[in-house]
């Protein structure tokens, strides 16, 4: 095989050439939405999959970005194309492959109606200019402040017992009280009464305050005394307010007043969004895909089972424009938890979730250029860092 010859003129030429294009161009990024096959100093073009394109182009201060769909623009986008594929060539770098985005495999029903990746409402987001982006920030504001009610994380199954009485012969106020274990304030403040001698005739009612408590309904295996301990209550009492003889007579299922027992509330658990930790994007400010605040953290999750990261009321399910599918639930002490750019939603307007359970399926749905989760967690109305809440997230 002959070796073509270069005369020293034509290697300084070449020389000069490919010094010109490295300076030009840097080396491409690895990202996690796409592949960078252009980059410069002021521009920058990524793959995004199914022929979808994204590039940047800055300019001073401002920034100049946008999206190519060439499934839409074929012809209009031809120099584009063999552009990216010389420059695939020359730097060793091919596009990515699409993403298979079948459906999901998760054993659960989708409650609401969401946007499909690169549909018509999708491309628009996915196109989105500052306007679209502001209504988009104005809606989530008006939900979230929408709901500024605090939430408990358990119904609130505390119970207190009136019970009305009738008077019999020769009972008085103060006779009453002692023969119900009563507090003759409680007495007379539940009975809207001045003085504790008034009189009343045989006949005439009476409204008695029981105690406070909750209503606790018997498991396997349960007993009285594990009850009473578990509470600290008297038994005593327990057996006079439910009127039974027996401490031992107990079945699965039936209910008894636990009076002066408080049921405790469960810890504050937080649980990680997707199992990879990895943070692509901090809550920081940042340039791409815009210049902004990211008030939230993009976590790495490929098109997989997200879970909400703590127990609580699901307040909103849906589309959000520049978000995608949304999910957002309210927990106690004013929090709010955000999932966005979903591709599937599993759970819908005023579902009860538990820590830990799958709401949705990660993806990139609305403004978004790779699929992740966006996962904000708001407190008393404001985004917070997410890291002050859950501990073990990594960088890449």
């Amino acid at each position: 095989m002959q070796i073509p010859y270069c005369s020293k003129e034509q290697s300084s030429i070449l020389f000069k050439l490919i010094s010109i294009f490295f300076m030009i161009f840097r080396k491409p990024r690895k990202l996690t939405h796409g592949r960078e096959i252009v980059r410069t100093d002021n521009f920058t073009l990524i793959y995004l999959g199914d022929y979808n394109y994204h590039y940047s182009y800055k300019r001073g201060k401002k920034l100049f970005f946008g999206g190519i769909d060439l499934n839409k623009k074929r012809f209009q986008a031809l120099p584009l194309i063999m552009i990216a594929c010389s420059l695939t060539a020359i730097l060793g770098f091919s596009p990515i492959q699409s993403d298979k985005r079948g459906q999901s495999t998760l054993p659960y029903a989708v409650h609401v109606n969401e946007v499909f990746e690169n549909d018509a409402t999708d491309r628009k987001a996915k196109n989105a200019d500052e306007d679209y982006l502001k209504a988009t920030e104005a809606k989530k504001k008006a939900i979230l402040e929408s709901y500024q009610e605090d939430f408990s994380d358990t119904q609130n199954d505390h119970y207190k017992k009136v019970t009305r009485y009738t008077v019999k012969k020769n009972e008085t106020l103060k006779s009453i009280a002692k023969r119900f274990r009563l507090k003759i304030q409680d007495l007379l403040k539940t009975n809207k009464i001045k003085s504790k001698y008034k009189y009343y005739a045989p006949g005439e009612h009476l409204y008695l305050p029981g105690k406070a408590g909750i209503i606790y309904t018997f498991k396997k295996g349960d007993s009285l005394a594990r009850l009473v301990s578990k509470y600290n209550i008297s038994t005593d009492d327990v057996l006079f307010e439910n009127k039974i003889r027996s401490a031992d007579l107990f079945s699965p299922g039936q209910k008894i007043f636990l009076p002066g027992a408080v049921r405790p509330k469960p810890p504050l658990l937080w649980y990680m969004p997707v199992p990879s930790r990895v943070i692509t994007s901090d809550f920081a400010w940042r340039t791409y895909p815009r210049s902004h605040f990211h008030d939230a953290l993009d976590l790495k999750a490929n098109y997989e089972p997200v879970k909400a990261a703590r127990s609580g009321k699901v307040i909103y399910s849906g589309w959000m424009g520049g978000y995608g599918n949304v999910v957002i639930i309210q927990h106690t002490q004013g929090l709010k938890t955000l999932y966005a750019h979903n591709s599937k939603l599993y759970v819908r307007r005023g579902d009860r979730v538990e820590g830990g359970k799958v709401i949705s399926r990660s993806g990139c749905t609305g403004y978004c250029f790779g699929a992740h989760l966006h996962f904000e967690i708001i407190k008393n109305g404001k985004t917070t860092d997410p890291k002050k809440y859950l501990k073990g997230f990594r960088y890449k």
